[in-house]
C-alpha cells in the first residue's frame, strides 16, 4: 500500500523517467519501506553531490529526503559524506527529519550503531554508495562497502533492506554461433556490491533485487 500520494506522484512523474538504470530499484526500496507501520529510519552513505544528475548519480539523498517527510514525526534520515562541498550542496534541499554528517563513513556508522544501541534504535534500510566505482578495480569500493556493512551490522534486523549502489552483473563467457555466449560462469553481483554479494551467499542472506543496484534481507 503506497502511504504517500505526495512522494508517489513525485516518484512516478518526475524521478522514475530520469533514473535510468536505478528507476526499478529505487521504486522496490520505497515499495519496501512503504510496508512498515512504524516511523521509517533509513542511512545512507555518500550523499547527492550534483544537481539534478538522475542517471548518473541517483540523487537518492533527494529521494530519500522527501520519503522521509510525509511520515510519522519520529521518521528519520541519516547521511553522511567525506566530501565536504557534497554535504554543503545536499544542505541546500534537505528537511528538518535528515541527519547530514561530513566524515569518513565507516567510522561515523561506528559512533551511530552505539548511539542507536543505546537508545534501541535499529535501521529499515540501509544504503551504501560512499565510495566511487572504478569498474576496473573494483575492490577498493567492494572492499569499502563490506567495512560500512560490518560497521552498521548489529543495528540490522533480519527484516532491514540493505542496498549497494553500482552492482552491475558480470560473468565469464565466450561467444559462440549466431552471436549467442557460453557462459563460463554464471552473471554475479559485480562492482561495489561484490563482496557484500559474496557475505551475503555464505551467511544465507536473502537477495531481493539483484541489477544495476543489489538489496538484501537477512543480513
Amino acid at each position: 500500500m503506497r502511504k504517500s500520494a505526495e512522494f508517489w506522484n513525485f516518484f512516478d512523474g518526475e524521478a522514475a523517467p530520469r533514473l535510468a538504470l536505478r528507476a526499478n530499484t529505487f521504486r522496490k526500496m520505497f515499495e519496501y519501506l512503504d510496508r512498515f507501520d512504524t516511523p521509517v529510519t533509513i542511512i545512507e552513505t555518500g550523499c547527492a553531490r550534483t544537481k539534478d544528475d538522475w542517471a548518473g548519480e541517483g540523487q537518492s539523498t533527494v529521494l530519500f529526503d522527501k520519503y522521509i517527510r510525509d511520515h510519522a514525526t519520529e521518521s528519520r534520515f541519516y547521511s553522511v559524506d567525506i566530501n565536504k562541498s557534497a554535504t554543503d550542496y545536499a544542505r541546500t534541499f534537505i528537511g528538518p527529519k535528515t541527519v547530514l554528517t561530513n566524515d569518513d563513513s565507516v567510522k561515523y556508522l561506528g559512533r551511530l550503531t552505539t548511539d542507536f544501541l543505546a537508545s534501541g534504535q535499529t535501521s529499515d534500510l540501509v544504503y551504501l554508495d560512499a565510495y566511487d566505482l572504478d569498474w576496473h578495480h573494483w575492490y577498493p569500493s567492494a572492499a569499502h562497502h563490506l567495512m560500512e556493512l560490518c560497521a552498521v551490522s548489529r543495528i540490522l534486523r533480519k527484516d532491514t533492506l540493505v542496498v549497494v549502489d553500482d552492482c552491475g552483473l558480470s560473468g565469464y563467457f565466450v561467444r559462440a554461433a549466431n552471436n549467442t555466449m557460453n557462459f563460463l560462469s554464471p552473471p554475479i553481483i559485480a562492482g561495489k556490491g561484490r563482496l557484500v554479494a559474496e557475505l551475503a551467499a555464505r551467511i544465507g542472506a536473502k537477495v531481493e533485487f539483484s541489477e544495476y543496484q543489489a538489496g538484501w534481507t537477512g543480513f
